[in-house]
C-alpha cells in the first residue's frame, strides 16, 4: 500500500497530525489536517478523550468514511498520531494505520510536499460505541492499586523526572521513548517484546498504560499491539485525573518498582 497515493473520493485518507501550524507550513500533498485536541474534551480533566458523538462529528466533516483507510503520520514519535489512532480504535475504526518515522519517512521516500490545504467533502461518519476492552476510569484503577492480589501490570510511560515527582503506586516506570531506536523510527515487534520481557511482562499479561494526559500511553499500547500483547488499556484520565481526584500517589523516596531505563 503506497502512503502517498491518497484517493480524493475519501477511499483512502492520510492525516497530517502535527497540529495546524506545522501543515500549514508544509504537508503531505492531499493530507487533511487533524490536530488531536480536535477530538479532546476538557472534562473531567483536560485532554480526555471526546464522547462518540464529538468524534462522529469531526470525522464527518474532515471526509473520512467509515471503510476509509486512514494513515496518520505526525514528527513527534507517534505520540499524536497514536492518539488518534487510538480514538479512531476505540470508536470502531479499524482500518487505520500510523507512518513509522513521521512526516521525515515520508520526505525521505520522495513523496510531494505542499502548503495547499486538502478540504474534502464532508461524509456522514457513523461512530460505534466506545470498546471499553481499551480504556479504564479511575475508579476502576483504584481498586487495582488497592488490590494486593492484582495480577494487573501499570505501567507509567512518563519521563523519570515526572515519575519521580509522583505516580500512581504500584507502577513501573516504562518511559515511550525507549519504544524508539535512535533515528525516532518505532522499534519492531520483536525488540519490543526482548525489551519489555525482559523487564518482566508477558503478551498475556493485564497491562494499565497511563502519562499525563495519555498521549504517550497510546503510542506505548499500539507498538506493544504490534509486538504480541492483547490484554492493554489506557488510563485516559491519567496523571492529570489521577491528581485531581486526590489518588493516593508514591514518590522517588518510596520503594517504587523503576526500570534500568532512562528516558532517552
Amino acid at each position: 500500500e503506497q502512503v502517498g497515493q491518497v484517493y480524493l473520493d475519501g477511499s483512502v485518507i492520510v492525516v497530517d497530525a502535527r497540529g495546524e501550524e506545522a501543515y500549514n507550513e508544509q504537508h503531505l500533498k492531499d493530507a487533511i489536517c487533524i490536530d488531536p485536541s480536535e477530538l479532546l474534551v476538557d472534562k473531567p480533566v483536560p485532554a480526555t478523550v471526546a464522547p462518540k458523538a464529538k468524534v462522529q462529528r469531526v470525522l464527518s466533516a474532515k471526509g473520512i468514511q467509515n471503510d476509509s483507510t486512514v494513515y496518520i503520520y505526525d514528527a513527534n514519535g507517534g505520540v499524536n498520531a497514536f492518539r488518534i489512532w487510538w480514538t479512531m480504535k476505540l470508536y470502531g475504526h479499524d482500518d487505520v494505520k500510523v507512518v513509522n518515522g513521521g512526516f521525515a519517512a515520508l520526505g525521505k521516500q520522495g513523496l510531494v510536499a505542499t502548503k495547499t490545504e486538502t478540504v474534502l467533502e464532508p461524509a456522514e461518519y457513523v461512530a460505534s460505541d466506545a470498546d471499553e476492552s481499551l480504556i479504564i476510569d479511575f475508579e476502576a484503577l483504584q481498586m487495582i492499586t488497592e488490590d494486593e492480589n492484582t495480577n494487573v501490570k501499570i505501567i507509567d510511560v512518563r519521563s523519570p523526572a515526572e515519575y519521580d515527582a509522583g505516580n500512581i503506586p504500584g507502577s513501573i516506570l516504562y518511559p515511550h521513548s525507549n519504544n524508539l531506536y535512535s533515528d525516532g523510527t518505532f522499534m519492531s515487534g520483536r525488540d519490543m517484546y526482548l525489551f519489555y520481557k525482559d523487564k518482566g511482562f508477558e503478551k498475556d499479561d493485564e497491562i494499565v498504560l497511563y502519562c499525563k494526559s495519555s498521549f504517550r500511553a497510546t503510542q506505548t499500547l499500539a507498538l506493544l499491539e504490534e509486538a504480541g500483547f492483547t490484554n492493554m488499556k489506557v488510563y485516559d484520565g491519567a496523571w492529570l485525573e489521577w491528581e485531581a481526584n486526590g489518588g493516593e500517589a508514591a514518590t522517588a523516596d518510596d520503594d517504587a518498582p523503576v526500570t534500568s531505563q532512562d528516558g532517552s
